[in-house]
C-alpha cells in the first residue's frame, strides 16, 4: 500500500555518480568547448541534478499546467454563460420588436418601458442595437422608419456616440460610426466627419462611407484633405453609397480640384467619378492626367477618356500612344476599333511597324474597321512581309 501512496518510493534511484557522469557526457557531446572545471568548482551541475530540485521543477510545471487548464476552463465557461444569456435576451426582445413591426402605430409606452428595463444590461443593449439595424436592412418603408424611431426613443443613439469618443479603441469607434449612419443619424454628420482622415484604416473607411451615406455627394468633401490612400474596394463602396441618391450633383467644379490632389488615390477616384457621372467638358483636365507621375492614374485617365468619348478622343489617345504603357496601348487600340475614323488611318498604319506583334494585330484590326483600304493594305503587307502579317491577315479576315 505504501508504494501506491508515496510516489517517491516507487521511483528507483540511480546512483548519483552515474547520473553526473551521464550528464557530463551529454554536455560534452553538445557543448565541447564548455568549461567543466569551472562548473565543477561551483558544483552547479550536481545541485541541478539533485532529486529534490527535480521534484521542485516538476511541481512548478504541474502548477503552470493547472493554471492554464483553469484559465481555459474559465474562458469557456464565460463564453457558455454569455451564449445562454444572449438566448434569454433574444427571447425577451424579439417578440417586442416584432410587435412594433406589425402594429400600425409606433411603440406603446408599455413596450418602451419593458425594453428600457431590459437594455439596462450592456449585452442586451448591444443586442438590441444590432437587431434594430438588422431589421432596418431587411425591411423598407414604414417598418424601417419604425426601427430608426425606436433607436431614438430608447436612447441608443447616446450609447453609439459614446463609442466614438476620444480614448475609445478603434474597433469601438468603427462600430459606433456604423451604428449611427445605419440608423440615419444625420445630425451626427460633423462628429463623424472628423474621422474621415483617421490614421486607423477601419475607422477612416467607416467614416468616409458614413458621410456619403448621410448627405450624399456633399459628403465627398473629405477628398479635399484626406491624406491616406483610398483603396479600390473603398472606392467601389463609396460609389455604391452615391447610387442611393437619385439627384446627381454637379461635380464639374470639384473634380478638377481633386485631379490636382497630392494623394494619387484621390485623383483615381475623381477620374472614376468623371465617367460614372458623365462629367462632360473636362477634356483638358483628363488630358493632363495622362501625364501624371502615377501609372495607376494614367491608366485610369485612359479609361475615363474612352468612357467619355467624343470626336476628339481618337486624336487625344493616339497622340499619347507612344508614352502609354503596353497595357494602356492595348486598351487604346481596342477602343480604336469602335472610335477611330478614316482621319486616324495614317496613325494606325504607322503602328504596324511596332516591334510588338500584339500591337501590330490590334492596330491592324482598328485600321480595317476605320478605313476602306485597310484590308487591302494589310493584304499587301502580308505579301511583302509574310511574317507576321500573313498570320495577322488570316486572323483579321476570320474575325466577325
Amino acid at each position: 500500500m505504501q508504494h501506491c501512496i508515496n510516489f517517491k518510493l516507487a521511483v528507483p534511484k540511480a546512483p548519483k555518480n552515474c547520473i553526473t557522469e551521464m550528464a557530463h557526457m551529454l554536455v560534452e557531446l553538445f557543448l565541447p568547448s564548455f568549461d567543466f572545471e569551472l562548473l565543477g568548482k561551483i558544483g552547479l551541475l550536481d545541485k541541478l541534478l539533485e532529486i529534490e530540485t527535480l521534484n521542485t521543477i516538476l511541481k512548478i510545471m504541474v502548477a503552470l499546467i493547472a493554471i492554464v487548464v483553469v484559465a481555459v476552463y474559465a474562458i469557456l465557461y464565460q463564453k457558455k454563460q454569455r451564449h445562454f444569456k444572449l438566448i434569454a435576451i433574444k427571447e425577451l426582445l424579439e417578440p417586442l420588436i416584432t410587435t412594433i413591426l406589425i402594429e400600425e402605430s409606433l411603440a406603446s409606452k408599455k413596450i418602451l418601458s419593458k425594453m428600457g428595463k431590459i437594455i439596462q444590461d450592456p449585452l442586451a443593449r448591444q443586442y438590441c442595437i444590432d437587431e434594430l439595424i438588422r431589421c432596418k436592412q431587411n425591411y423598407s418603408g414604414e417598418a424601417a422608419e419604425k426601427m430608426v424611431h425606436l433607436y431614438g426613443q430608447l436612447g441608443l443613439k447616446n450609447y453609439s456616440l459614446k463609442k466614438i469618443q476620444k480614448g475609445q479603441p478603434w474597433y469601438k469607434k468603427a462600430r459606433g460610426i456604423q451604428e449611427l449612419y445605419m440608423m440615419e443619424q444625420r445630425d451626427c454628420y460633423e462628429q463623424i466627419e472628423q474621422f474621415t482622415n483617421s490614421k486607423d484604416e477601419f475607422v477612416r473607411m467607416e467614416a468616409q462611407i458614413a458621410v456619403v451615406h448621410l448627405i450624399g455627394f456633399k459628403g465627398l468633401q473629405f477628398l479635399d484633405f484626406v491624406s491616406y490612400p483610398i483603396t479600390e474596394w473603398q472606392q467601389l463602396k463609396l460609389l455604391e453609397q452615391l447610387k442611393l441618391f437619385p439627384e446627381k450633383s454637379d461635380l464639374s467644379v470639384k473634380i478638377p480640384e481633386w485631379l490636382n490632389a497630392q494623394n494619387h488615390t484621390v485623383v483615381i477616384f475623381a477620374l472614376r467619378l468623371t465617367y460614372e457621372y458623365q462629367q462632360l467638358g473636362l477634356t483638358d483636365s483628363l488630358k493632363a492626367s495622362l501625364y501624371h507621375p502615377s501609372t495607376e492614374v494614367r491608366s485610369q485617365a485612359v479609361k475615363a477618356i474612352i468612357q467619355l468619348e467624343d470626336q476628339f478622343t481618337p486624336t487625344i489617345l493616339l497622340d499619347y500612344f507612344e508614352d502609354a504603357s503596353r497595357n494602356d496601348q492595348i486598351l487604346i487600340l481596342d477602343a480604336m476599333r469602335l472610335l477611330a475614323t478614316s482621319e486616324d488611318s495614317n496613325k494606325l498604319e504607322s503602328l504596324l511597324d511596332q516591334p510588338d506583334d500584339t500591337i501590330k494585330l490590334k492596330a491592324a484590326a482598328a485600321l480595317v474597321h476605320c478605313s476602306k483600304n485597310g484590308i487591302h493594305l494589310l493584304k499587301d503587307k502580308s505579301m511583302s512581309q509574310p511574317e507576321p502579317f500573313q498570320r495577322i491577315f488570316q486572323h483579321i479576315i476570320s474575325m466577325p
